[in-house]
């Protein structure tokens, strides 16, 4: 979901003229092997290049390779988060498990169509795989694309409906707000942040100030904690109610967010005194979709100060359910659910 139309399905490739932007993963032999049947049908594909941490050695032997080999797969992770191709393909036919499962770990986390290539069809498993004769490649699918095709335009307008119908209903709550905050202490009304955002893209996210100006902390590196001194006299009735947050129904409209979706982490966020990305297993999988204004850890109990590895572990567990199970009625009962928490249950909001 980041703001283009949603990539064609595989199946239904050859009735599009969209051409699928390529990335191989793996080098010579299999690598090349896979590039140059791709390159065979250069309606459907266009192959960006092959990465392979290798990749020294495979230049310094002067192996020819119909494409460039560009880099190592932390050097493909890096373009990926620059401008997403339409899918990455494995193509390492013998690999060891464990180098397998490093190269998965490094690349799942990425919001792209991720393909296992074999030299054989496996016996008995066909739901998802891409078999082309003419190729000769079978292509079994790892990760696919989560919000795609129909899904994707039903959560666009479920995102621009809502963010627009409830900034026209809460107008002259906001007006209250700003007036409020402005008479309390000085300063600007809004409080801008760095968050990450979809494929791990730093976005701008709005709040209504609730601290003060010379004791904020933008970076979110320090995390705001009960009876917080910084806060301001009415900064604690809008965060006590959430209501510092109805400024994101902007980011939403903007497309950089969504209503419902895992939680925007400010960029220096840690738990232990270490950064989450570090901290917490697949911490970037979250980020495969856009980030949202509640969630389903928030609702399920891991929302506010989180102060162990173990609680940040389970709120990312939780937005990872979400993301891989999510349907629109799932989106309306998290909503529901946390205008509930914001009258009723307020205990983990300072």
């Amino acid at each position: 979901m980041d703001g283009k139309d949603p990539p064609v399905p595989f199946k239904n490739r050859a009735r599009y003229s969209h051409r699928r932007k390529v990335i191989v993963l793996g080098g010579a032999p299999d690598g090349d092997l896979v590039a140059s049947k791709l390159l065979q049908m250069p309606d459907r594909y266009e192959v960006i290049g092959i990465f392979d941490d290798r990749w020294k050695r495979l230049q310094s032997q002067n192996m020819q390779h119909c494409v460039p080999v560009k880099g190592s797969v932390d050097d493909m992770i890096t373009l990926c988060r620059q401008e997403l191709p339409d899918m990455i393909v494995i193509a390492i036919f013998d690999a060891r498990r464990e180098r397998l499962r490093d190269i998965l770990h490094k690349v799942i986390v990425l919001p792209v169509d991720i393909y296992l290539a074999a030299d054989i069809f496996p016996p008995g498993f066909s739901s998802g795989i891409l078999q082309d004769d003419d190729l000769g490649l079978c292509l079994i699918p790892i990760s696919k694309v989560l919000l795609s095709g129909g899904r994707y335009w039903v959560k666009w307008a479920e995102d621009k409906i809502l963010a627009l119908f409830f900034i026209a209903a809460l107008l002259p709550l906001y007006i209250l707000i700003a007036i409020l905050i402005k008479l309390d202490s000085r300063g600007p009304v809004f409080f801008v942040q760095n968050r990450y955002g979809f494929n791990d893209k730093v976005i701008k996210v709005l709040k209504f100030r609730t601290m003060y100006v010379e004791k904020g902390d933008a970076t979110g590196a320090d995390r705001t904690v009960r009876n917080d001194p910084r806060v301001t006299r009415i900064g604690r009735y809008l965060r006590n109610f959430s209501l510092d947050e109805l400024p994101q129904f902007f980011n939403v409209l903007r497309g950089e967010m969504s209503v419902v979706g895992p939680r925007a982490h400010a960029t220096a966020m840690r738990v232990d005194d270490e950064l989450y990305e570090k901290a917490v297993d697949c911490y970037s999988a979250r980020h495969r979709v856009r980030p949202g204004m509640t969630g389903l850890a928030q609702v399920r109990g891991y929302r506010g100060e989180i102060t162990s590895r173990a609680a940040a572990q389970k709120r990312i567990d939780n937005d990872l359910y979400y993301i891989n199970h999510w349907t629109l009625g799932l989106d309306l009962k998290i909503i529901l659910r946390s205008i509930y928490i914001v009258l009723f249950n307020r205990e983990n909001a300072f």
